[in-house]
């Protein structure tokens, strides 16, 4: 029977359902390679196949597949070799080279060489592919101008080039698939049935698979629950085409609206008829990113002590890229597991920057920078006092390590051997490595040096020294991450036998390590679900939080560039470039936004930040003021519960917002300087963590000190009379300025290092904090530093005993780490 239907129905009807258990009937009888279940994502497909796991038991075969997936059973035994995006550029650079020496470039000519022209070119390359549009095809529709022509040309020449090759791209993969299925279909011999799901578009690869599915006459069912009273034209434009196919369109009986499902119907709509107010709806206005997801933290909670579990909430991140890491960091601070993988970028994984910084040292012509990094390096390491040479190397002016090397000014430092055998390392370890050599052999320099250095066996070392496993485990991960990239330039090498400079290796190099990175912590599948607006669909969740609901950043329809821009809609829509118009784009979020809002069953929170800059501020999306259109309500807070965050929800005044540890002695104090002294929960938090408000307590008993009348130790006085004698002596005669005096009155411990026992600062680029956060560590560490060794700096001003500074790194060290660890 060739059934070919379509089911209309309204969000979250029950078809959805009615579909899948007719093929979990087939799985519970071992029938499960008899069908396709066809889905949009890969969210959805492990939200599919848990649900068949659970309901049926051992599952054996179950052929849950996006139409990527069917592409990649096409292909399984065709032997290509695969192109990433960074393969795609070099190969694109290659071609640009050759059409210029043959002067066959004219209006492209001048930005050709240019990375972003490549990336560029990689994008509408992939766009016509996706659009099933061949050169021949291109060339043929396309207007007769040379801003059309030049990108036909080198479309056609990159296709050459695959071709002969015997290479794919993921976008030519799905045009080779349909070639094999225009001549065989046996991929879908033996199905009883072919379900799909979830889809209200198809891209025109996509529904060019569709075209062959359809042409086995093998029954198919497509289920999309997108019906309202008032349709987008996205979905109507579809529905248009799959009729065209012979699908016979079903509408499913409508059943009763929940809350949200109403306000998806209504949302968008040429109606003026609103909905009721609801008290399950709130909006959270932050002035940044950071604080937004604290208040979205703290509602988690509150849910949960309601008994609410976090797998049946949700949060919709609209920008991802602007939230996710912020996300991470508030979600650690709260110890919130999620469902989302923490990844880090290989770029950033210390071991990485090492093996980069052999390769920048010979291609920087072995200057000073490089140099410090690379004696830094710790898994390559070129001698063991490290910080002792990096800082004579930062003391000295010179501009190259050979320079150095062949002045005389490493003859008054002890150390000057060391150093002068350090250099000769390093220059025999760069003279292996060719300024310009075929891939093959850059990759057998760093194959050689892992090997010369025992890298693995460095992993082992640090870990001896550290004891922590989670470094182990991210470096021998990210060792065997950084072979795979070796082995796929390997690949390339194969393809392109042309030598290439070292600088631009290490860019292809660098552009691999950008793209791939290690999960650092594993997503938990009982963690509140992480969602973009494109995976929302097929999902209900009793609370749902919809994240960076700002104007300009949500809907993000600003994605032109220089030949996909709306100026050139018109002549791409006549090559058969599947493009869409401002109206059309804005017309499909909106529908996905309707998705995302049909998926909440019981509290709704939308949020955003102002994150303002200077006089700007961000303003809410336009999508959240259309929320606010459809509810009744003269004013805002007749329609929706607004929650406003401010700089000192920090501070916590609500014993409500208290979610973390450190949160209690914050809110206690702001409320003794309120005036309101919670004895009870002071005494109570005083027994769990004494630590902290004895800190406050000595703080303050310093302070009280400082502003006596009295000279103390406490503001300048060092108290020990030798140390007195000995500055006395020091300063007998001398004349100094009011500058100096001051720097006495300010820090007299700072005054000690820098004045007295000359301890110079070695300058260093610090990441991660504030000058004033620099400022808070310093000087603490300082302090109690002079504390601890009083004695001992005592007995080496007066020449009693060297004092050994270098013996005290650790105690530095480990009370670096405990401050900042209170400061968070």
């Amino acid at each position: 029977m060739n059934e070919k239907i379509v089911y209309l129905g309204s969000y979250n009807n029950s078809n959805g359902e009615y579909l899948f258990n007719k093929a979990l009937d087939y799985v519970k009888e071992n029938k499960g390679d008899k069908f396709y279940y066809i889905l949009p994502n890969g969210k959805l497909l492990n939200k599919y196949r848990n649900e068949f796991i659970y309901k049926a038991g051992n599952v054996f075969d179950i052929n849950l597949f996006t139409f990527d997936d069917v592409v990649d059973r096409l292909l399984e035994n065709d032997f290509y070799t695969n192109v990433d995006e960074e393969m795609k550029e070099v190969l694109i650079s290659k071609i640009l080279d050759e059409l210029n020496r043959e002067s066959k470039l004219q209006y492209y000519r001048k930005i050709s060489s240019k990375k972003g022209f490549i990336k560029i070119l990689i994008n509408i390359i992939g766009e016509l592919k996706r659009s099933l549009i061949t050169p021949s095809i291109y060339m043929e529709r396309s207007p007769d101008t040379l801003f059309y022509r030049e990108i036909g040309l080198i479309y056609r020449e990159y296709e050459r080039y695959l071709y002969e090759n015997r290479l794919i791209d993921r976008e030519g993969s799905f045009l080779e698939g349909l070639s094999i299925l225009r001549e065989d279909n046996r991929l879908f011999q033996g199905l009883d049935f072919i379900i799909i799901d979830q889809f209200f578009d198809f891209r025109p690869q996509e529904m060019g698979l569709l075209e062959e599915m359809v042409k086995t006459g093998i029954p198919i069912y497509i289920n999309m629950p997108f019906n309202r009273t008032e349709n987008f034209e996205t979905l109507l434009s579809t529905l248009d085409i799959l009729r065209d196919q012979g699908f016979k369109i079903v509408h499913i009986e409508d059943k009763e609206f929940s809350y949200f499902e109403q306000m998806a119907n209504s949302m968008f709509s040429q109606e003026t008829k609103t909905i009721a107010s609801n008290p399950d709806i709130s909006m959270i206005k932050a002035p940044n990113n950071y604080l937004e997801m604290k208040k979205i933290a703290e509602k988690i909670k509150t849910h949960i002590n309601k008994g609410i579990e976090l797998r049946d909430m949700a949060i919709v991140l609209t920008n991802a890229s602007e939230y996710k890491d912020i996300m991470f960091e508030v979600f650690e601070e709260e110890t919130i597991p999620c469902s989302l993988n923490k990844d880090i970028n290989l770029m950033e994984i210390p071991l990485i920057k090492e093996i980069l910084h052999i390769l920048e040292l010979k291609k920087n012509n072995m200057d000073k920078p490089s140099a410090i990094n690379r004696i830094k390096s710790n898994y390559f390491k070129l001698c063991d006092n490290r910080d002792l040479i990096e800082y004579i190397l930062r003391k000295l002016d010179f501009e190259s390590i050979l320079e150095l090397k062949s002045s005389n000014k490493l003859e008054v430092f002890s150390e000057g051997k060391l150093i002068r055998d350090i250099i000769e390392r390093i220059e025999k370890e760069s003279e292996s490595l060719p300024e310009r050599a075929n891939i093959g052999e850059y990759i057998n320099f760093i194959t050689q040096i892992i090997e010369k250095y025992n890298l693995e066996d460095s992993i082992i070392n640090i870990y001896g020294i550290t004891k922590d496993y989670d470094l182990l485990h991210r470096d021998f991960v990210a060792l065997n991450k950084f072979k795979d990239i070796l082995e796929k330039l390997n690949t390339l090498q194969n393809v392109l036998q042309d030598k290439v400079d070292l600088e631009k290796f290490l860019n292809l190099l660098e552009n691999y390590l950008e793209e791939e990175s290690i999960t650092e912590i594993q997503g938990n599948n009982r963690g509140i679900n992480i969602l973009t607006p494109v995976t929302s669909r097929g999902h209900e969740f009793k609370v749902l939080f919809v994240v960076g609901l700002s104007q300009g950043k949500y809907p993000n329809l600003e994605n032109e560039n220089f030949f996909f821009k709306e100026e050139n809609h018109e002549e791409l829509k006549n090559i058969g470039v599947d493009i869409k118009n401002y109206y059309e784009k804005l017309d499909k979020e909106s529908l996905i936004f309707t998705t995302i809002i049909s998926a909440c069953t019981q509290t709704l929170y939308l949020t955003y930040s102002e994150n303002s800059t200077g006089d700007e501020k961000d303003i809410p999306s336009i999508f959240l003021d259309e929320v606010l259109r459809i509810i009744d309500g003269q004013e805002l807070a007749e329609k929706i519960d607004i929650i406003n965050v401010d700089m000192d929800y920090l501070l916590k005044t609500n014993i409500g917002q208290l979610t973390t540890e450190k949160d209690i002695p914050r809110y206690l104090i702001r409320k003794y300087y309120e005036g309101e002294y919670e004895k009870e929960h002071f005494h109570m938090y005083y027994e769990m963590d004494k630590t902290i408000f004895n800190e406050i307590n000595n703080n303050i008993l310093c302070e009280v000190e400082r502003y006596k009348d009295e000279f103390n130790q406490y503001n300048g006085n060092i108290g020990d009379e030798h140390i007195r004698k000995d500055i006395a002596n020091i300063h007998r005669n001398k004349v100094y300025s009011i500058s100096y005096l001051e720097s006495y009155g300010i820090c007299p411990y700072y005054f000690l290092l820098n004045n007295i026992l000359k301890v110079e600062e070695m300058e260093r680029t610090l990441l991660d904090f504030t000058p004033l956060d620099r400022g808070i560590i310093t000087h603490d560490i300082l302090k109690q530093y002079y504390y601890k060794y009083k004695e001992q700096i005592k007995e080496h001003i007066l020449g009693e005993e060297v004092f050994q500074v270098e013996e005290t790194y650790d105690y530095i060290i480990n009370k670096m780490k405990q401050i900042m660890g209170h400061m968070g």
